[in-house]
């Protein structure tokens, strides 16, 4: 599966370059008012770029994901040991009432014993 996403990744951004190439040549007013006023740019530098931004932001999206996911992943982690110690915590204090009860009962045996 990784390969296919590294191969489908690598096809986009080729077909943005194309498709970039294909249209260079033709002039495009840009207005963007925060900013800059109005500019003029290839469009075909225009698509590259954008595809660009796009698969920037696609990729910042992903990321933000994978680092929700690992925390996730170390929450769940903590957890499970959190429970095993608890299991742990729990199986060493019935050995330790077995001993006690197991050190009674001889005690009782031994009174008994001697009455």
């Amino acid at each position: 599966m990784k390969y296919v996403l590294i191969v489908l990744g690598i096809l986009i951004i080729l077909d943005i370059t194309y498709f970039a190439f294909i249209n260079q040549g033709q002039a495009l007013e840009i207005n963007y008012k925060p900013l800059i006023d109005t500019f003029t740019v290839g469009s075909g530098l225009l698509y590259f770029f954008l595809g660009i931004y796009g698969l920037l932001g696609g990729f910042l999206l992903c990321h933000a994901r994978v680092i929700g996911l690992r925390n996730e992943v170390k929450n769940l982690l903590r957890k499970t040991e959190k429970a095993s110690l608890a299991t742990e915590e729990s199986s060493d204090r019935v050995q330790a009432l077995e001993a006690k009860v197991k050190t009674l009962e001889a005690a009782l045996k031994d009174c008994l014993d001697k009455k």
